[in-house]
C-alpha cells in the first residue's frame, strides 16, 4: 500500500484527510498526487462533527486512519459489493459507527493475505468460468448487456475487490465494458479505478500466479491466451 510515512495528527489534519479523500473518490481531486487539501481552520471550528475527528485522531496515526477511511470510501460488505446504501461517499457521522469497524477489519484481513487471497480467487474464477463453457476473454467482458463475469463474482463475495482491482490492472477491461446501467455501474467502476492508486502491488508476481495457473490447471480452456 502507498502511504506516508506514519506520524500522530491532530483533529484538524484528521479532518483534511477525510475531505481529501473524500474528493478522491468523489472524482473532484487525486489524494495521492495532492494529499490534503488547503482548508481554512475557521471551516472546520464551525463544523458540527468535530467530536469524530477529535476522536479519529485519538484512534489512529496519520498511516493508520488513512487506511481506515480508505476501506471505509471502498466500503465493501462482508458478503462483497461495494455498498451505496450508506452515502455514496461517505458521510463523518458513519466513520464511528460498528459498521465502519468491521468494514476496516475485513479489509485489513484480506490486504494481510492477498497474495493466497488472490491465487485462491484466481482458482475460483477459472473453475467457474470453465465450467460454464466461458470464453477467457468474456470474463472480463459484458455479455447480453450483464456486468463481466468477473464482476458478478465479486458482487456475490465470491472473489474479493482487490482480486479485482488487480485484474484491472492487468488487463484494463474496465474502460471497454459497456452496459446500459448509468446508475450503479459508473459508480461501481469510479470506485475500482480510485483505489488503484492505493493498492500497491508487484503486478509481475500476480501475472505470474494467472499464468502459473493457466498452464497447469486450465491448459486446454485458456491455454491459447497464454
Amino acid at each position: 500500500m502507498r502511504y506516508m510515512s506514519s506520524r500522530k495528527i491532530d483533529d484538524f489534519e484528521a479532518f483534511k484527510i477525510y475531505l481529501a479523500m473524500k474528493h478522491h473518490f468523489a472524482d473532484k481531486l487525486d489524494y495521492k498526487k495532492y494529499g490534503t487539501t488547503n482548508t481554512k481552520k475557521e471551516t472546520y471550528l464551525n463544523r458540527k462533527d468535530k467530536k469524530t475527528f477529535e476522536e479519529l485522531s485519538r484512534r489512529y496515526d496519520k498511516k493508520s486512519l488513512e487506511e481506515f477511511l480508505l476501506s471505509v470510501f471502498v466500503n465493501v460488505t462482508d458478503k462483497g459489493n461495494l455498498a451505496i446504501h450508506r452515502n455514496e461517499y461517505m458521510h463523518s457521522k458513519y466513520l464511528l459507527d460498528s459498521e465502519s469497524s468491521e468494514i476496516h477489519k475485513a479489509w485489513k484481513k484480506r490486504i494481510h493475505s492477498i497474495r493466497y487471497t488472490f491465487k485462491s480467487d484466481c482458482e475460483v474464477l477459472f473453475a467457474k468460468a470453465s465450467s460454464g463453457d466461458i470464453e477467457f476473454p468474456n470474463i472480463f467482458k459484458s455479455v447480453g448487456n450483464n456486468y463481466p463475469f468477473i464482476v458478478q463474482l465479486e458482487q456475490k463475495g465470491e472473489i474479493c475487490l482487490e482480486t479485482l482491482v488487480i485484474f484491472e490492472k492487468i488487463f484494463g477491461f474496465l474502460k471497454r465494458v459497456k452496459i446500459n446501467d448509468t446508475t450503479y455501474w459508473p459508480e461501481y467502476r469510479k470506485k475500482v479505478e480510485k483505489y488503484m492508486s492505493f493498492l500497491d502491488v508487484e503486478l509481475d508476481y500476480y501475472v505470474g500466479v494467472v499464468k502459473t495457473l493457466l498452464i497447469e490447471d486450465y491448459y486446454e480452456n485458456y491455454g491459447k491466451y497464454i
